[in-house]
């Protein structure tokens, strides 16, 4: 029974742990304007599946800034279309105009070159489905959720320690 108590508490430890962090690092995402940066890299959504099977709708992706001359055929990049959509896709093509990207999941490139200007970074790496999570957070519902609970838990165990404390106080003067 001690095992199994002390685990509960490692456990929800933890939890706790882990709540304020992700809570944190959500936090200071709204007062940097939106983004979410961690070690350099832009942290983002990734909201359709046009880079399946690579990555799949939910997933994040870490982007790092890099020099548009270093980018090459093959590397996945994010960058502004057009119509100022984020996008990421892979490069099919280096050419004098622009990278020529392609999402992996489309069977056409698309259509304007991204330029110097419009290119925002090159993915570094991608975490499967933690974007679903990142998005329930960032919602009211989430933040309720994210902050409330792990308040409630706080009070709650803090009042049944003060009973416990009083109980065994009171068994100690009798």
């Amino acid at each position: 029974m001690v095992i199994l108590k002390k685990c509960l508490s490692y456990a929800t430890t933890l939890f706790l742990v882990l709540i304020i962090a992700l809570s944190g690092f959500l936090f200071a995402s709204k007062m940097n304007g939106g983004k979410t940066t961690l070690f350099g890299s832009e942290i983002m959504v990734v909201l359709s599946g046009s880079m399946a099977p690579t990555f799949d709708t939910g997933s994040i992706v870490a982007v790092k800034p890099v020099n548009f001359g270093d980018i090459k055929q093959g590397d996945i990049v994010t960058f502004k279309n057009e119509d100022d959509l984020t996008i990421t896709h892979r490069v099919v093509e280096v050419t004098g105009q622009g990278l020529i990207t392609r999402g992996d999941a489309n069977n056409g490139n698309d259509t304007m070159p991204v330029t110097q200007d419009r290119l925002i970074g090159q993915v570094e790496f991608y975490v499967p489905l933690l974007g679903y999570l990142i998005e329930f957070i960032r919602s009211k519902v989430g933040m309720l959720v994210f902050l409330g609970v792990p308040g409630i838990y706080l009070i709650v165990s803090q009042v049944m320690k003060l009973f416990k404390m009083m109980k065994e106080a009171g068994a100690q003067t009798s």
